[in-house]
């Protein structure tokens, strides 16, 4: 569990250390900040499965959503202890700005651990 968290905050703090000199293009183009904030977290998210993975020997699909449950709830406490004070948005429209949209990191995830438990070979 220790690098399934510990993964999950390299996955929220990368993009959020990086926002911070991205602030001024949020008030000049919101859509191409937030793009790049999806792509990065993607990218990252993405780099980080596949680094996860490489130590998982069985179990995978399970593994692949456990590890997304714990990286979505992790990004959504994080967002609301760091994210939520600093933006004062109400919590409606941080789900519907941001918190959904973490929802896509079971797609990498459950994906990975899919493919790998129908390997040849794979134990479950």
């Amino acid at each position: 569990m220790f690098r399934k968290i510990g993964y999950g905050l390299v996955l929220w703090v990368i993009p959020y250390v990086t926002a911070i000199p991205l602030l001024p293009l949020m008030q000049r183009d919101l859509v191409f900040f937030k793009t790049i904030m999806i792509v990065e977290g993607t990218v990252v998210g993405a780099a980080l499965t596949a680094v996860y993975f490489l130590r998982v020997e069985r179990n995978f699909l399970r593994e692949g959503v456990v590890l997304a449950a714990v990286w979505i709830l992790l990004n959504w406490a994080l967002d609301f202890a760091a994210l939520l004070p600093f933006t004062k948005m109400p919590l409606d429209r941080y789900f519907i700005e941001i918190g959904a949209r973490y929802l896509a990191m079971a797609a990498p995830t459950v994906v990975a651990g899919f493919l790998l438990e129908r390997r040849p070979g794979a134990r479950s």
